[in-house]
C-alpha cells in the first residue's frame, strides 16, 4: 500500500515537465515580488512602486494565462496571442511609468 502511494506521487512528480516547474517557478517568484513591492508602497507612499507592482502582477497573470491555455483551449490562437501581447505592452508600461514617475 506505502510503495503503492510512493509510486503515484513519483509519476505526478515525473510528468512535470522542467519548463512547467520553471513557470511555476517565475510565477511564484513574481507574486513574492509583487507582494513585497505592495509592502515597500505602503512602506513608503511612493507611486513609483505600485506602478512596478502592477508590473509584477500582470507578469503573473500573464504566466498564468499562457499556462492554463496549454491545456484549456479557451481561446483561439490569434486571440491567445494579442492578449498576451498586450499584456506584455502593460508590463512594459507599468515599468516605465515606475522609472519615469516623480514622488
Amino acid at each position: 500500500m506505502k510503495n503503492n502511494m510512493l509510486s503515484e506521487i513519483f509519476l505526478q512528480i515525473e510528468s512535470l515537465d522542467i519548463a512547467d516547474a520553471i513557470q511555476f517557478g517565475i510565477a511564484g517568484f513574481s507574486l513574492v515580488l509583487f507582494a513585497l513591492s505592495l509592502s515597500a508602497y505602503r512602506n513608503s507612499g511612493l507611486k513609483r512602486i505600485l506602478f512596478a507592482s502592477g508590473a509584477f502582477a500582470l507578469f503573473a497573470i500573464q504566466l498564468f494565462l499562457d499556462y492554463i491555455e496549454e491545456f484549456f483551449d479557451f481561446l483561439e490562437e490569434d486571440a491567445t496571442d494579442i492578449v498576451l501581447s498586450l499584456v506584455t505592452l502593460g508590463i512594459l508600461i507599468l515599468f516605465f511609468l515606475a522609472l519615469v514617475k516623480r514622488k
